[in-house]
């Protein structure tokens, strides 16, 4: 089962933009149907969504039916045993959410990485990432440098920290979150406040003048074309559980005016 987070890294440093959706919904259907569209990855969302480690299991095997799209996938914290079972299922990219210094982005890179580069747990007899021991060889030669790996800028304590961050090896990414950018210094939902930009706009050129590629998601306000115009390498501009609302709400909303 060859992973394809290392494609994803070729397709950046050749400056291709990359393009994502989150797949919120848990549902392997809803992802198949996802990964058919053509998006370059989709990144399963286990922080806000509902899922465990055999719904991870399925979406991947629904990306995989789908399309030719790359499987990333949000943890819910930047906890050692939490990214172990994640990278354990097989993904090819990790995103670890509210990695505020450049100690904790460490901690995330260290947990991705086989010993002695790093410290994640070693099973490869019995984990899909090692294809339950029929890729064992593959998976121990990879050392889990085949694992595309994010951190997310989610505060404004993360952007004072940036260049710190954005040294630490083993990082591919950073990712603006910015709700919670915007809502670390009191503008919750109001990310078009003075203050909110200029938060955002220090991380952005913060982040693109560091050695690590950006990444975010896009706003009513800033959609993701005007994101990849300023600097953006990748955006994850939709997902299933909006596309489904948002669809339902438009017929729903035409027929009544009728």
């Amino acid at each position: 089962m060859p992973r394809r987070g290392a494609g994803i890294r070729d397709a950046l440093k050749d400056g291709r933009k990359l393009l994502g959706g989150w797949v919120n919904m848990e549902s392997p259907i809803a992802t198949e149907i996802m990964a058919g569209a053509g998006f370059d990855f989709l990144t399963i969302d286990q922080e806000h969504g509902p899922g465990d480690s055999m719904t991870a299991i399925q979406q991947q095997q629904a990306i995989r039916a789908g399309g030719s799209c790359a499987a990333f996938l949000r943890v819910p914290a930047n906890d050692i045993n939490v990214i172990k079972k994640a990278l354990d299922t097989g993904v090819d990219g990790l995103m670890a959410p509210m990695v505020e210094t450049p100690e904790a982005a460490a901690d995330v890179a260290a947990a991705c990485l086989l010993p002695p580069a790093g410290r994640r747990g070693v099973a490869p007899g019995n984990v899909r990432a090692a294809r339950y021991g029929y890729e064992k060889d593959r998976f121990i030669a990879a050392g889990g440098r085949d694992v595309f790996v994010m951190t997310q800028v989610e505060t404004a304590a993360t952007v004072a920290n940036l260049d710190g961050i954005a040294g630490v090896e083993g990082v591919d990414m950073l990712f603006i979150g910015r709700n919670d950018l915007s809502s670390s210094i009191g503008r919750l939902d109001d990310q078009t406040s003075p203050e909110a930009v200029e938060l955002l706009e220090e991380a952005e050129r913060r982040i693109v003048e560091s050695a690590r590629w950006l990444g975010g998601i896009p706003a009513p306000h800033d959609g993701a074309a005007a994101m990849f115009e300023r600097g953006y390498d990748m955006v994850i501009a939709a997902a299933d559980h909006a596309l489904l609302r948002d669809g339902a709400l438009a017929v729903v909303d035409s027929l009544r005016a009728r």
